[in-house]
């Protein structure tokens, strides 16, 4: 059973965090990726790949010429629940 949008996104986005040496924090919608987070570009690609492998979906592929806005988790749990609808 694939774990919900919410839950990967969180469990990516602290995989990230402790592999590059930082403090793998607990992760709310509201939270800022680059602020609150201090995800950077690099880090925003591998957990975009982390969450391709777990969620078997990448929404930016699939909507080629379509740019999202990605801030925050909660954008990022909306472009992920859309593309698996």
């Amino acid at each position: 059973m694939k774990p919900s949008v919410s839950d990967a996104i969180s469990s990516a986005i602290r995989t990230v965090l402790h592999d590059t040496g930082r403090e793998a924090k607990a992760v709310e919608p509201s939270m800022l990726l680059s602020s609150d987070l201090g995800l950077d570009s690099l880090d925003l690609a591998q957990t975009i790949v982390l969450l391709e492998r777990s969620l078997g979906v990448d929404p930016f592929r699939a909507a080629a010429g379509t740019r999202h806005a990605i801030r925050t988790v909660a954008d990022l749990i909306a472009i992920y629940t859309e593309a698996m609808n």
